[in-house]
């Protein structure tokens, strides 16, 4: 953008992607054009007696003609790690402003962010999607808009990202925010952040293509580009495969670049961190692996990823967590109850899930033991933001059905970077560090409300038309996450969503401390016998869901009283096991007569670790199961 028209001052700012000009009170103007990797400046010139000309700035700390003296102050321009007495919210580097992006979607309408496997059939902006994942991972991790930096705002390495302090004793945090009411706008924020600099990285790269109409047809592809979201619990994902595999379980793909066909590293099958430093990382083996990993072969630094177990655990427990979504979208109508997963006592026993508890679960199906099982590291494994994206539109999809239930005013459960337990959180409490201006304003949930205001729709949420939306939200969630869709053990009449939302279930209720025990662990539920080995559990043709805690990182589990931690619940639908229990003439029906007996003798939970140590469930601080069956 070129600088506005202004009077000449000692004091001039620049944001990414633009030239500045430097003024003195009676010098003209020079030029200084910027890279895109400083992002913010604050000059000043200290002209001497007697000299009336400036020239051109060689360099950062260099001197005009030596004629007039130069002294430039980056702040934090290069980094988390640079720290200046200056307030960050005064002069922020980097404006979250995803509204101001390109493109055009149906109809006139802003841009919509696809399902990953439907922006692969548009060929030309899945390779710009491709090739901006695998720039942004390659950008020096001092930037600011690199992927480790964006990736360090979640948790680890626990440092200022652009200038924004923590709060006194909370700095062995990160930024994040979970057992909160703001769960959902915060992360909105950040995908927010992560969308704006992946967006502009592919707009530099369609424009690197030849000239001509190739040029012409990436640079359209380009300007339309919204991030996508891997949909993990619609029809699209069960059957044999979870399909993932085509996009982020192999090592290499070949792209069409602007020099041409090439093979590169699948930017999403791992990042690489270039380089490791070990300080930032608190955790063995973390503070050893040179890149992110699924299921780790071990805790060395040569682990490689598994990615067949991943694929395994998925397809065993994706039944269950189409029926947790679809539950979600047609059970809960509070906010507060579908935001996040902390306990209620108020709350009715048919409201336990939460799409937090969902998130935290399918977090450690694809992480195993890696990166994506830990708050601290999970958001450096490149699955991280197709899956929070995914939630993202969960989110919306239930704004659509519930418009009139947002955030109310309640105190902090656990601590931030930037929160402190205790403190009231509403829909005006800054989502820190994302700055929504440069007069250093952080964005809120006030004005994340509503996906349109950020730049973004998703296929069921565009039609400006509030009855219409409605109807294609409802459509879409039947579609998608009914109990009507394929299964591949046993088909059913749906129990389609109504205008009144009611349908029926048998759940099970689980209540845990988050804390629990001294490190991160699962809870299996089974309907029938269950196989003696842990490592079997997750596979078992009995399993009927589980759930498991999502935790900062190892060592800081290791410090909590479970007393002294937030109590956390899940529930898992059992009506889909039921109905496949009576495809194998194992129950009758599901009538209250011939299930309740049948639960008494078959229904049973078990615990372990996630090295596949079991554990007595007795042994388990605040561990609670409980049926419920639910009209």
């Amino acid at each position: 953008m070129t600088p506005k028209t202004r009077q000449p001052t000692n004091f001039v700012r620049h944001f990414a992607g633009s030239s500045i000009k430097v003024f003195k009170d009676d010098l003209g103007p020079s030029a200084w054009p910027l890279s895109s990797s400083t992002h913010i400046l604050l000059l000043r010139l200290m002209v001497r007696q007697g000299q009336s000309k400036v020239g051109e700035v060689k360099d950062l700390h260099g001197v005009l003609d030596g004629k007039a003296e130069v002294v430039v102050t980056e702040i934090y321009a290069r980094g988390r790690k640079t720290k200046s007495s200056i307030d960050a919210r005064q002069i922020p580097s980097i404006v979250v402003n995803t509204g101001g992006l390109g493109g055009q979607g149906p109809n006139g309408t802003v841009p919509l962010r696809l399902e990953i496997r439907e922006l692969m059939k548009n060929s030309d902006m899945w390779t710009l999607y491709i090739l901006g994942l695998d720039r942004m991972q390659n950008v020096d991790q001092n930037e600011l808009l690199s992927w480790y930096q964006i990736g360090g705002i979640h948790g680890s390495p626990h440092t200022p990202y652009d200038g924004v302090q923590p709060k006194p004793g909370n700095e062995n945090h990160g930024y994040c925010v979970h057992v909160s009411q703001l769960f959902p706008t915060w992360h909105r924020a950040y995908l927010a952040l992560y969308e704006q600099a992946l967006y502009g990285t592919i707009q530099t790269i369609a424009k690197a293509y030849p000239e001509g109409p190739i040029r012409e047809r990436y640079v359209n592809a380009a300007s339309n580009f919204r991030i996508p979201y891997w949909d993990w619990a619609s029809a699209q994902s069960t059957g044999n495969q979870t399909q993932s595999q085509d996009f982020g379980l192999i090592p290499n793909v070949k792209i069409d670049g602007p020099a041409g066909t090439q093979m590169i590293a699948n930017p999403l099958y791992s990042y690489k961190f270039h380089p490791l430093n070990a300080s930032d990382f608190e955790d063995d083996p973390f503070n050893k692996y040179p890149a992110t990993v699924r299921y780790p072969t071990g805790a060395t630094a040569s682990a490689s990823s598994q990615n067949n177990i991943f694929e395994q655990v998925f397809n065993s427990t994706k039944d269950n967590i189409r029926s947790r979504v679809y539950a979600l979208l047609t059970n809960y109508h509070d906010y507060l109850g579908f935001s996040n997963d902390g306990y209620r006592k108020e709350a009715p026993p048919n409201e336990q899930d939460s799409l937090e508890s969902i998130h935290n679960l399918v977090h450690n199906l694809i992480g195993g033991n890696g990166h994506m099982t830990y708050i601290d590291y999970s958001a450096f494994d490149p699955f991280f933001f197709l899956h929070h994206t995914a939630i993202d539109r969960i989110f919306a999809l239930w704004q659509v059905l519930n418009p009139d239930s947002y955030i109310t005013s309640l105190p902090a459960v656990t601590n931030s970077y930037t929160i402190v337990a205790g403190e009231i959180q509403d829909i005006n409490s800054p989502l820190t560090p994302f700055f929504k201006d440069t007069s250093g304003n952080f964005w809120t949930s006030a004005g994340l409300r509503d996906t349109r205001s950020m730049g973004y729709n998703y296929p069921e949420t565009w039609n400006p038309d509030p009855a219409v939306r409605r109807k294609d939200v409802i459509t879409a969630v039947n579609t998608l996450y009914g109990p009507g869709v394929s299964s591949p053990k046993m088909s059913f009449d749906a129990l389609s969503i109504s205008e009144s939302g009611k349908y029926r279930e048998w759940v099970a209720n689980i209540q845990m401390y988050k804390h629990g025990l001294s490190a991160p662990y699962s809870v299996f539920i089974f309907l029938g016998p269950s196989n003696p080995d842990p490592n079997a559990w997750s596979s078992d043709p009995n399993l009927a869901g589980l759930h498991t805690t999502f935790v900062r990182s190892v060592s800081h589990t290791k410090d909590f009283e479970p007393q002294n931690s937030p109590i956390v619940t899940a529930a898992i639908p059992l009506t889909q096991a039921l109905f496949d229990h009576i495809g194998r003439g194992e129950l009758d029906s599901l009538s209250v007569e011939d299930v309740t007996p049948w639960l008494e003798e078959n229904l049973h939970y078990r615990v372990s670790l996630l090295n596949s140590t079991e554990v007595s469930g007795e042994s388990v601080p605040g561990l609670k199961v409980l049926l419920l069956a639910q009209k």
